[in-house]
């Protein structure tokens, strides 16, 4: 086996904008040294395609996948498109497998070394500090063998559901990778909240069914009483002058009621008396003991917070012949094994499960993206908390020779991962769909 090899030339895109431009970069693969084999990798970078002024910007090794070990010549771009920059690399390390490795042992010794396995993270030259500030090193966790990370492939039931002139409404279900969120950079970045999942993700697998009977949505936000008299009043102004204004602002706002007090009425100043002792005392209603009258609880219905919807749906799956019927266990499992928390390496920790995509679809073909159905609601991504499946959905123990049953009846449980807002919506004066 050749001791030291390069790939050819290739471009990475840079940048958005006026700003966009090609990176050009190659890598050199040495090795294999040693038993167990390991191979060193360098990537290489260029002035432009032709291969003028190479140099070496950044090693990684297989003693050391996780990272991209950068030198003097990488510039502030390389390292801050260190991921495309890892992913070309890897790319590239594969097109020149063959020339560097001759066995299994060999090529998975190459595949740690260039990043192209799923226990080395690409390109990526962040510390283990940032990673646990930004929650990666967790949502990277090494994970259980027989672990599905995607490949769940995609089905359609019933065959009869297929691609015509004019198409046909369904169900689409795409199984995504979770994706937890991350926390805002900071106020020079305008916000401290929770940044939104990446809408472009790719799905890992895909369900097509019928729409069945019964679908439906129900929105709900929650609501609550509260009063606020008087006394509480006087004190909210107090503290939140204490807290805007400081110290002096405290005194102030205390001031302020007690002048407010003894400028009142009578009735004034004898009910915030009988109010205030009686609070003071553990009396709480000395005021109506003492007038009959109680401090006007200023009552209003406040609001709480918006709630997460729910959607439930339940599919009679019948075979009518061996590929269905395949078909049918294939759905069954897709949506089991999707659902299922993911257990890492070590057993110590579990990552959360696959998510969903869910879209009714009109007049669409199944291999297309299709329109979403206009007069039915759309989704946000979803959970799938609920699961089940009656194996004798008609009331008798019955199957074909093979011993598929000859009906499935499927109940699942969706939830969504965040609850819709105002801005869902759109601001159109003449929308001509439902929306969420």
């Amino acid at each position: 086996m050749a001791e030291q090899v390069t790939s050819k030339i290739s471009p990475t895109q840079v940048g958005t904008g006026r700003n966009k431009r090609n990176l050009y970069t190659a890598t050199k693969v040495s090795g294999p040294f040693g038993s167990p084999p390991k191979y060193i990798t360098e990537i290489l970078k260029y002035d432009n395609a032709k291969g003028e002024n190479a140099r070496t910007i950044g090693t990684r090794s297989s003693d050391d996948p996780s990272k991209i070990t950068w030198n003097e010549n990488a510039s502030g771009i390389d390292k801050q498109n260190a991921k495309k920059l890892g992913k070309t690399s890897a790319n590239q390390v594969k097109s020149i497998q063959d020339e560097v490795a001759g066995n299994a042992q060999e090529k998975e010794a190459l595949d740690k070394a260039s990043g192209n396995n799923n226990k080395a993270a690409e390109g990526n030259d962040t510390t283990n500090d940032e990673k646990v500030s930004k929650g990666e090193d967790f949502a990277n966790l090494e994970s259980e063998k027989g672990t599905r990370e995607d490949g769940f492939g995609f089905y359609v039931f019933p065959t009869s559901i297929r691609a015509s002139e004019d198409g046909q409404d369904f169900l689409k279900f795409d199984m995504m990778k979770y994706e937890p969120k991350k926390i805002g950079e900071g106020i020079e970045e305008g916000s401290l909240a929770l940044k939104d999942r990446n809408k472009d993700r790719k799905s890992i697998g895909t369900v097509i069914l019928p729409i069945p009977g019964g679908i439906q949505d129900q929105q709900q936000v929650s609501w609550s009483q509260d009063n606020m008299d008087a006394a509480a009043m006087a004190l909210a102004g107090a503290a939140l002058a204490g807290i805007t204004e400081g110290g002096g602002g405290f005194v102030d706002s205390v001031g302020d009621s007690i002048k407010a007090i003894s400028q009142g009425s009578d009735e004034v100043k004898k009910g915030l008396a009988a109010s205030i002792a009686g609070s003071a005392s553990g009396a709480q209603k000395l005021l109506t003991r003492t007038t009959g009258a109680i401090m006007n609880p200023n009552m209003e219905l406040l609001f709480n917070s918006p709630s997460l919807r729910s959607f439930n749906f339940s599919f009679l799956l019948a075979p009518r012949d061996r590929n269905e019927a395949m078909t049918v266990i294939k759905i069954i499992r897709f949506f089991k094994q999707g659902m299922s928390p993911i257990r890492s390496k070590s057993r110590l920790f579990l990552r959360s499960p696959h998510t969903f995509r869910l879209a009714y679809k009109h007049r669409a073909g199944t291999k297309d993206k299709g329109k979403d159905h206009p007069f039915l609601n759309k989704f946000k991504e979803c959970a799938l908390n609920g699961f089940g499946v009656n194996y004798t959905p008609n009331g008798n123990y019955s199957t074909y020779e093979d011993g598929v049953m000859t009906a499935y009846q499927m109940t699942m449980g969706f939830q969504e991962l965040t609850p819709i807002y105002n801005d869902d919506y759109g601001n159109d004066p003449f929308p001509n769909e439902i929306g969420f």
